[in-house]
Parts: structure tokens; sequence; C-alpha cells
């Protein structure tokens, strides 16, 4: 008898041993499933809460952002957090232990708009190198360094300017008079005013026009919290390339006619006036003067052209009785000659025609004997008006040209119904959230966690 008591004292001694162990293991189980349950919480309710991108943002544009406005127009961080507090809740209630939320704060947010729209930018960018290939990419390199280099040497050619020729071998130009006096038609020409001589034929200018103080770039914007250098990144030399890539896929120019708030969305982008004409004036003026260069440039180069101005400056020099000053009559010649050509160039553009960058005898328009005649030579070769006004944007400051696409963005969706308050400053991509989640046998766990759609 003594003996099976002392047995049964043993085991009892080591039940209480393996039961005091196996409430351990279970209590320890229940705090790691709750834990894992809480990172769970915070993983799922930032990915859900970010499954809430602007739609139509990513359908037009291919932006991913989030509308932390939600539809008024000002960044609501508080509602984000609540947004995310309730995608956390299904998940910190389901299963044997039950977790709390208790606190949920905001430690950071980019918006779109911070750094002049650099998480836009790198958007775009990321967004075009997919899109172009890598093919794609080195062609529009290629041709961008060779345009480059094309403008350059007439650049060059133009300011090393015209050899002079000999008055005394030349002879005066018969059809020159006081009738047709072309340093008269060149005055007439820039007094006039050049938009309505490069117009095609029956087309109206858009008189579209948006209130410029209101647009993104030009107004006061609201700004994200916090900073995030681990999501910037460095500027490479083909960027400027690729938003410009960008912003021809995604928007018109006056030969598309769109119906958009500004018809001529490519033109903005150059003029960032309010109006679709003064935009548009902003860009015939930017097209013409690079065209009088590459046409002074020929002008200069071909013999056959110099000899007409030597020939036309002669005739002048003593119609006007001032022989001696002949040089100088063929160098203004040359000048006005060149813009005659250029206003002939660009309403060849705007016809929907192309205009070769370095022109030829054969692509050469018009004529100095009467510069009022139109000689009807057109072109299939050359670059046509979407291609030059891509050579124009090369001057537009990087930052400059991503705000303004932005402005077209944001003036474009506020058309649909529903987003008449978009704002993309009330835009974010990123949000760093600092946790406190009260867990079984009143644990409190703390945690931080940053979710980014650029990550």
């Amino acid at each position: 008898m003594k003996q099976k008591g002392s047995m049964t004292a043993a085991m009892s001694i080591l039940l209480l041993v393996l039961l005091s162990l196996i409430t351990v293991s279970i209590q320890s189980s229940r705090t790691a499933c709750a834990r894992a349950q809480a990172v769970n919480s915070m993983d799922t309710g930032l990915y859900s809460l970010f499954s809430e991108y602007d739609r139509e943002l990513l359908e037009r544009y291919n932006l991913f952002f989030l509308d932390a406005s939600y539809n008024t127009g000002r960044i609501q961080i508080a509602q984000v957090l609540n947004h995310l507090e309730d995608y956390m809740k299904p998940v910190l209630d389901s299963g044997l232990t039950k977790c709390a939320v208790q606190i949920c704060a905001a430690d950071g947010f980019r918006a779109a708009s911070d750094k002049n729209g650099a998480a836009v930018k790198q958007q775009i960018i990321r967004y075009m190198k997919e899109n172009l290939g890598n093919a794609g990419i080195e062609a529009l390199l290629k041709k961008t360094e060779e345009e480059k280099q094309v403008l350059e040497e007439q650049e060059n050619i133009k300011n090393n300017g015209m050899e002079e020729i000999n008055p005394e071998e030349t002879t005066p130009m018969p059809e020159i008079s006081e009738t047709n006096n072309p340093l008269e038609i060149i005055k007439s020409f820039k007094e006039n005013g050049f938009l309505s001589f490069v117009l095609p034929s029956g087309v109206n200018v858009s008189e579209k026009t948006i209130d410029l103080s209101a647009t993104l770039s030009k107004r006061e914007r609201q700004q994200g919290m916090g900073d995030f250098p681990e999501l910037e990144t460095e500027e490479g030399f083909a960027d400027k390339i690729f938003i410009q890539e960008y912003a021809f896929e995604k928007f018109q120019s006056f030969t598309d006619g769109a119906e958009t708030p500004l018809a001529y969305e490519i033109e903005y982008l150059l003029g960032g006036k309010e109006g679709d004409r003064e935009n548009l004036s902003s860009v015939v003026k930017k097209l013409l003067l690079l065209r009088e260069i590459s046409n002074l440039a020929f002008l200069y180069t071909n013999p056959q052209k110099r000899g007409e101005l030597a020939a036309c400056a002669s005739a002048l020099s003593f119609l006007l009785l001032i022989p001696e000053g002949m040089t100088f009559v063929q160098g203004v010649l040359a000048a006005g000659w060149a813009y005659i050509e250029g206003i002939a160039d660009v309403k060849a553009l705007l016809s929907g025609g192309c205009v070769p960058l370095v022109k030829d005898s054969g692509s050469w328009k018009t004529q100095l004997s009467d510069l009022r005649a139109d000689t009807g030579i057109t072109t299939e070769k050359g670059a046509d008006y979407e291609e030059y006004l891509r050579i124009l944007l090369m001057s537009v400051p990087e930052q400059e040209l991503v705000m303004r696409i932005m402005d077209v963005i944001e003036v474009n969706l506020r058309q649909e119904e529903g987003k008449e308050k978009f704002a993309f400053d009330a835009c974010i991509d990123t949000v760093a959230v600092s946790f406190q989640i009260a867990g079984p046998e009143n644990k409190i766990w703390q945690a931080e966690r940053m979710y980014s759609y650029d990550m």
C-alpha cells in the first residue's frame, strides 16, 4: 500500500508539471498567434487601403495615387487612418485570439505634388520604360541626339554669317521695283501678325480657356508630411525624353482637335498660358524662330540663294539710292526671306504636312522676286508638327514640364462626374504609420509600417 501511495504522489507531481508546461505552451502559442494576427492586420489594412486608388487616374493616365481627400479637394488624413483601421478590424477579430487597435497614427505621407511632382515623375518614367522597351528607348535617344546636332550645326552657320559677294560682279534682279519691294513686303508680314498667315484655310482657332490661377502649378499647394529618402531615385539622362513621350501619348495638340477643356494640350505644356489661342501663338512664335534659324543656314550655304540675295540687294540699293549699303541690305533681306519661308513652313506643319530640319532647293517654298506668291511646293519628307513640338519641349525645364502635365490631367479629370474637386496635391502614393495594438494577456505591441505604390 505504501508503494502504491508513493506512485500516486509522484504521478500527481508529474501531471502538475506537465499541465503547467501545457498551459504555458498554450499561452505562448496564443500570444504568438495574436502577434502574427496583429502583423497580418497591419499589412492587410495597408494593402486594402491602397486598393482604393483612383481608378480614372489609372485607366486614363497610368498613374497610381490614392485620393486622400475623398472628393473634397483637401487632404483628410484622419479619414485615411479610419479606413485603415476599418480594414484591420476583421483580421484582428478573427480566430481564437482577439486584438484591438489602440493607436493608429500617421508618421508621414507623400503628396503627388511634393518636390514639384517627384512621385508623378517617377511613375511616368517607370511606365514609359515598360511601355517602350529597350529598342524603343535606344531609337528615341538616337533620334533626339541627331536632331540636337543638326540644330546646333545650323545655329553655328547662322552665327558665322554669310559670305560677302562683290557688288561689282552682281547683276540687279529685274523684278524688283517700287511696287515689288521685298523689304516692304517683309515689313508688312511682321506688322500684321503671324498667326493669321500660318493657319490653314477654313480653320478657326480654339478660344477655350482655363482659370490659370487655380491650376496646380500656380496655386498654393497642400504639402505632404515627413521625408522618404528611400523612395528617391537618381536622375537619368533620358528622363526628359520619357516625360515628353508620355505627354504625346496622353495629350492632344492643334492637329488633333481634342474635346477637352483645353483643345491644344501639348501647346499648353510649351506656353503655359490660360487659353488655346495664346498657347498656339506662343508655339507658332517659337516654331518661326526655329525655322528662321534653319532657313538662314540654308541661305548662307547655298550658292544659288546667295546669288539671288545679292541680285535683289543690288537692285534695292540702286532703287533706294544707297549703292554703298548693299551688304547691309543683303543681310536684312536674308533674315526677312528666312522669316517669310518660316511662315510657309509653319503653315505646312499646321496643315498636317512635313518640313525637313535641313532645307534643300527642292523643299524651298518662296521666291525672293515675288514673296507674296505661293509656290505650292509640298513635301512628305521631314518632320511633322508633332516632331517639331518634341524639339521645342526640349527647352522646357523638366520640373516645369511635369507640373504642367499635372495641370492638364487635373483639369481633365475635373470634367468627370463626381470628380469636380479632384486635386493632385490631395493625392498620396506613400504613407508611414505607427501602430499600437492590444493583444491577449494585456500584451501591447508597437510597430511601424510604410507602404508606397513606388515600392
